[in-house]
């Protein structure tokens, strides 16, 4: 009990301090604005969705969220090129698309042959349970999956297609789901929570995740949306469980997810 308010604490004071430091570069970036510290013409770079994106993937890596904050920094700088490198033609985007595909199949190729221990650091000491048991339970050919996952949780990504998962394992562990031009469905329905806390990450970048959960579980969301969403679209059903909850987290960038029932 102890350690879980000492956590709170720590998370609610990180949480503050970020939050101030982010108030207080835009305000120093508005001053520059308006004392011509900062030229005008950078003011639609600045202050630009892209530049958005590329600042929340910085969070993400600061967060250890390496796949989503180098996909977020990616897609961000790959739009802003135009903006930034005078000679570019509007034409641009429609040209060097491919781009996105290469960003995309580089970051997977990294995360199968280094080890999702160098993208996550939730990872790094379940890397060789994960390996062995990925290996041992692979199945090819099919779309619907009766997935068990390892004892120490899971990762699953889909770049330009799509996969649904069901977790039959007494216990979830918790995991984390990465969609890039592509979907995942994910189905909790057959399992249990253990108590306390259980994390699931999702980052769905032009993509779209879904997830199943029974009705009687508690279940906590805490995502960051660029032109996205993510929607709780379960109907609850008493009594729930307060000694075990489910906490969603991460991001959906032109993309979006939803909790189902």
């Amino acid at each position: 009990m102890e350690n879980e308010v000492k956590n709170s604490f720590r998370s609610g004071y990180t949480k503050g301090l970020g939050f101030g430091l982010v108030l207080m570069l835009i305000g120093v970036i508005f001053l520059g604005f308006n004392f011509g510290l900062i030229p005008i013409e950078l003011k639609s770079v600045i202050i630009s969705w892209q530049m958005l994106l590329i600042f929340i993937g910085v969070v993400h890596l600061f967060k250890r969220r390496m796949i989503s904050g180098v996909v977020l920094i990616f897609v961000g700088g790959f739009f802003i090129i135009p903006k930034v490198i005078h000679g570019i033609d509007g034409n641009f985007v429609h040209v060097y698309w491919p781009l996105l595909l290469i960003g995309a199949g580089i970051v997977i190729l990294l995360q199968r042959v280094l080890g999702p221990k160098y993208f996550s650091e939730s990872w790094n000491n379940e890397w060789n349970n994960h390996h062995r048991y990925h290996h041992q339970h692979r199945s090819y050919g099919s779309k619907h999956r009766n997935w068990e996952s390892n004892p120490d949780g899971f990762s699953k990504n889909s770049v330009f297609g799509s996969g649904d998962h069901i977790v039959l394992d007494p216990e979830f562990k918790g995991g984390e789901l990465n969609a890039v031009f592509g979907g995942l469905t994910l189905d909790l329905r057959r399992t249990n929570l253990p108590v306390g806390e259980t994390r699931l990450e999702i980052n769905a970048v032009f993509g779209g995740i879904t997830v199943f959960v029974p009705a009687d579980w508690l279940v906590e969301t805490h995502l960051d949306s660029v032109f996205g969403g993510f929607q709780d679209n379960r109907m609850p059903k008493e009594p729930i469980d307060t000694t075990k909850k489910l906490i969603v987290s991460g991001s959906c960038v032109f993309g979006g997810g939803e909790l189902r029932n």
